[in-house]
């Protein structure tokens, strides 16, 4: 998908101003979309994007959820790439406080209706590979992301009657610095990288993906 496939639809962005975010967000712009970010706090001096706005949120919170989904004009997509990493730990010793699918339920609550009010949008969260796996301790971290792809099954049910598609992308480990810095001899060119993930991303917000309700798509590369 190139061009501007997507002007005139105004996107959230929750999340975008990390290694994916930055490469979403900028993928949005480029195919013509009003994009609005949301994050913990805005980007680093240098770092925003000409053409986008940047506003915080505590996606913990469900008014701050609800206040950036009431932008004007109001979404007809919202991306959320929220969800942090659960290290491996065994069940003997697991950290009950680590199994969280708060972020992208609250997500999901307050932005099925903003979408419905448009008669439609779409909705897409990031889920994970581990979802499909069944390695060892690592069941905090996989119920979790197993977790947001039941919820999208279910949020493409209940809004399929106004519309609304629900999706998710299970992305293997991500080439970003960081994670490139965590794990210094991995096979980095195996790894997805930010853009392509961003053309998933596109696709699925986009009227090329109006059949596609549902999914949790593997997004794995090599890796």
């Amino acid at each position: 998908m190139t061009g501007r496939v997507l002007a005139g639809r105004r996107i959230v962005v929750l999340g975008g101003t990390g290694g994916l975010g930055h490469a979403v967000t900028a993928r949005f712009r480029d195919d013509g979309a009003s994009v609005l970010v949301a994050d913990a706090r805005e980007p680093r001096e240098g770092s925003r994007h000409e053409g986008v706005e940047y506003v915080t949120v505590d996606v913990l919170d469900e008014a701050s959820v609800a206040a950036v989904f009431a932008t004007s004009p109001p979404p007809r997509a919202i991306v959320n790439l929220i969800g942090g990493y659960t290290p491996p730990q065994p069940l003997s010793g697991l950290d009950v406080s680590v199994l969280n699918l708060v972020t992208a339920a609250i997500v999901t609550k307050h932005a099925m209706p903003v979408l419905a009010a448009q008669d439609g949008g779409a909705l897409v969260h990031v889920s994970s590979r581990v979802a499909a796996e069944k390695g060892e301790n690592g069941f905090a971290y996989s119920v979790s992301k197993l977790g947001v792809v039941r919820l999208v099954e279910a949020a493409a049910a209940e809004g399929r009657a106004q519309g609304v598609r629900v999706n998710c992308i299970m992305p293997s480990i991500i080439d970003t610095p960081a994670n490139r810095a965590a794990m210094p001899d991995a096979k980095h060119h195996r790894w997805p990288k930010p853009a392509q993930l961003a053309a998933v991303l596109a696709f699925l917000v986009s009227d090329d993906a109006i059949l596609i309700s549902g999914a949790a798509i593997p997004v794995y590369g090599q890796a």
